[in-house]
């Protein structure tokens, strides 16, 4: 079993809640977060993955998040989305793909970051000199994932893209997710959407909590085109292992 990271992964908060970036010399940029911060509470933490640092806002309290729409869907006050605020969760299983990703010389590559939530992992690909699609369901998700990458915004495009029904036009020698496998639902729609996207020779790498759907995934997968292979990485920080696989299509 592989270990990320020290005892606890390498992270300093870089700001204060609520206070966001509001002293970025960018207009751009500090227009965006003062829209997210009309709406979210706030902070930014710095994530470190050897050499490079990564600035990650985020939203101060995700779980208060889940509630208030499952109270509000109950109450009538506002419909049901077909999404679920997950994306406002930074999952231990992004930070093992963005140690993998830290470590490729990407410069250039065309990556699409599936289910990009608050776009770490995008971004990490992006300062490694990717070309990167970030693309999620949700429509928040999708603010924060633009100003967390915007020191890379010359080559970071940001796709609003259900995996069940829309496609690209483009394929990707590189389609990363941390995340998406704990429904199993969704399963045949992620594998269609990768047989479609991927290009020749390309990988998709999953970054999985450890969830026992997690594990029936290789056997739900066989049969189906795909070489898989399977790590468990310790995340500090994390309660259990998480799971990191690559898969290719078999030629």
């Amino acid at each position: 079993m592989l270990t990320v990271g020290p005892p606890c992964h390498p992270w300093v908060r870089c700001s204060s809640r609520g206070t966001g970036h509001s002293a970025a010399a960018d207009r751009g940029r500090a227009r965006l977060d003062a829209r997210i911060r009309r709406q979210y509470e706030t902070v930014c933490d710095t994530y470190r993955f050897g050499d490079l640092a990564v600035p990650l806002t985020r939203v101060v309290e995700p779980d208060e998040m889940l509630q208030r729409m499952e109270v509000d869907a109950a109450s009538g006050a506002v419909a049901t989305p077909r999404w679920q605020p997950y994306w406002a969760e930074l999952w231990g299983c992004s930070l093992a793909v963005c140690e993998v990703l830290a470590k490729q010389d990407l410069q250039g590559v065309r990556v699409l970051d599936l289910g990009c939530g608050l776009g770490l992992t995008g971004t990490v690909a992006a300062a490694r000199g990717a070309r990167v699609i970030l693309a999620d369901a949700a429509p928040p998700a999708l603010l924060f994932a633009r100003l967390n990458s915007w020191p890379y915004r010359d080559r970071v495009q940001v796709r609003l893209l259900d995996w069940r029904r829309d496609r690209l036009p483009d394929q990707f020698p590189w389609i990363v997710g941390a995340d998406i496998l704990y429904d199993r639902e969704d399963w045949p729609f992620l594998e269609a959407f990768w047989r479609w996207h991927l290009a020749p020779g390309g990988v998709v790498l999953l970054g999985e909590g450890g969830r026992s759907t997690g594990g029936e995934f290789p056997a739900w997968l066989g049969g189906r085109g795909w070489q898989w292979e399977c790590s468990q990485v310790a995340m500090p920080c994390h309660p259990r292992p998480v799971r990191l696989f690559q898969l290719r299509r078999q030629e």
